[in-house]
């Protein structure tokens, strides 16, 4: 008999037109963040990079890299 792999302490399905259609096993911070409904946006071609705590301005589609102090 094998054993259960040691998996993150949280469980979140992903939900479309009313469909499971996947489920991850997470941490607490990145279940807090999917379970927050975020706006998702595909930044994949974005030349310039975005960072974490970038802002974004949703009228103009653009990123605004954070402010170093």
């Amino acid at each position: 008999m094998t054993t259960a792999p040691n998996l993150p302490p949280n469980k979140v399905a992903f939900i479309i037109d009313n469909e499971v259609v996947d489920i991850i096993h997470t941490d607490d911070r990145l279940a807090a963040i999917f379970l927050s409904e975020p706006l998702m946006v595909d930044v994949t071609d974005i030349e310039d990079g975005v960072f974490i705590s970038s802002t974004y301005n949703p009228e103009t589609g653009t990123f605004t890299a954070p402010q170093e102090d």
